[in-house]
């Protein structure tokens, strides 16, 4: 991440909520597993085919910039 001029979180990623699920849009996991609530609203996607950060940090950035590029056009064309 900081390649890309990212600073790295201080702190480690709190669960998600039943709060945090009514309020989202949408709901990425990404080499996690979600818990029920999220993963059974209808807002949940598990974008599984991320590589491991392990098999290099381009590789991952790239994945998850093609996700969000196709979200992205997705929402425009709404």
């Amino acid at each position: 991440m900081r390649d890309d001029g990212l600073s790295l979180p201080a702190t480690n990623p709190a669960s998600i909520t039943a709060a945090d699920v009514t309020a989202a849009t949408h709901i990425f996991a990404i080499g996690c597993s979600l818990p029920a609530h999220a993963s059974s609203s209808g807002k949940a996607r598990n974008w599984t085919d991320v590589p491991e950060v392990s098999d290099g940090y381009a590789a991952s950035r790239d994945a998850i910039k093609r996700h969000v590029e196709q979200l992205l056009d997705q929402l425009a064309k709404q």
